[in-house]
């Protein structure tokens, strides 16, 4: 069952229309979504916030799992990187976005985490690599204290939270670190940039301090993936998605990826167009009635680990 019609109303009135006044309706009206659902009385899933996993006011994560876990058990991890341009963003952005992806991952017994990273006009390249490998190495290393198993940990990054973590994989990052999740999901990703929009090219020159252009697109996810993925490199299971109204230089980017990679690799990764939404419904719907991603994402994990059900 999908979302409800007013909903998808809602998401096919904007279209492929983004900017910042589009990303804020969007983050109200969801939230007033998921605000009109009530509370269980006995809440399935336990949380823990604001845990620190390196030395900077951003390096923080969420933490969700089921109630009812018990003490021998080991569930797969989700761990989610948000969106926000290079310069905005958080775990917690209203009451009860982004906790809706930590409490729905809870809810289907496993891990669920929210990882944040450093911020323009601070962070600075290659800043989003190192926090996404911390966030992961500190995830491995204790994630068993709440249930969760180490060698189960499955990554996703929306929109610029997946450009950091595709350029974590891509530079090899992940790998020298021990990081390496069992699978990588880069949603909306950030892989390629059009620095003919004056917004993003100013970005771009304060994220990876330089005017040189070509420096920059060489810095980029895609810039790394051509540089230095060869088909040795070791890759998790990949799923690559895009919304139907995603904004063009989105969609440009991850179909140069899709391209590049099937040239390179010799296959394709997972790839699904999410049908009805844009930059942001499908992340911030998560746990809505109807929501028809989180149980998407449920499924690859039970893929990739081979198993029909978790627990």
């Amino acid at each position: 069952m999908p979302l409800a019609d007013v909903i998808q109303r809602f998401i096919a009135q904007i279209g492929n229309h983004w900017g910042p006044s589009v990303n804020a309706a969007c983050e109200e009206y969801f939230e007033s979504c998921h605000a009109t659902v009530p509370e269980p009385l006995n809440p399935i899933y336990a949380s823990q916030k604001n845990i620190k996993y390196g030395e900077h006011e951003r390096h923080r994560l969420n933490v969700y799992w089921p109630q009812s876990i018990a003490k021998t058990e080991r569930l797969p991890v989700v761990v989610y990187f948000h969106g926000g341009a290079f310069k905005g963003g958080d775990n917690e952005i209203t009451p009860h976005l982004h906790a809706n992806i930590g409490k729905f991952f809870a809810s289907n017994n496993m891990i669920g985490v929210l990882g944040t990273y450093r911020l323009l006009p601070e962070a600075r390249f290659p800043d989003g690599i190192e926090d996404v490998t911390s966030a992961l190495q500190w995830i491995k290393a204790n994630v068993h204290h709440y249930g969760g198993d180490a060698d189960d940990i499955f990554a996703i990054g929306q929109s610029a939270g997946g450009g950091h973590l595709a350029m974590a994989l891509f530079s090899g990052r992940l790998q020298q670190q021990n990081a390496m999740p069992r699978g990588v999901m880069l949603q909306s990703a950030a892989l390629h940039y059009d620095l003919s929009q004056e917004p993003r090219r100013l970005s771009m020159i304060d994220y990876y301090a330089t005017h040189d252009l070509d420096r920059i697109m060489a810095q980029s996810a895609m810039g790394l993936f051509s540089e230095l993925v060869t088909v040795e490199t070791r890759m998790p299971k990949l799923f690559v998605t895009i919304a139907e109204f995603d904004f063009k230089e989105c969609v440009q980017g991850n179909l140069k990826l899709m391209h590049a990679f099937s040239e390179r690799m010799g296959y394709l990764p997972e790839y699904q167009v999410l049908q009805g939404h844009n930059h942001v419904s499908y992340c911030l719907s998560i746990g809505l009635q109807g929501d028809e991603v989180g149980p998407r994402i449920v499924k690859w994990v039970r893929e990739c680990l081979g198993t029909n059900s978790l627990g």
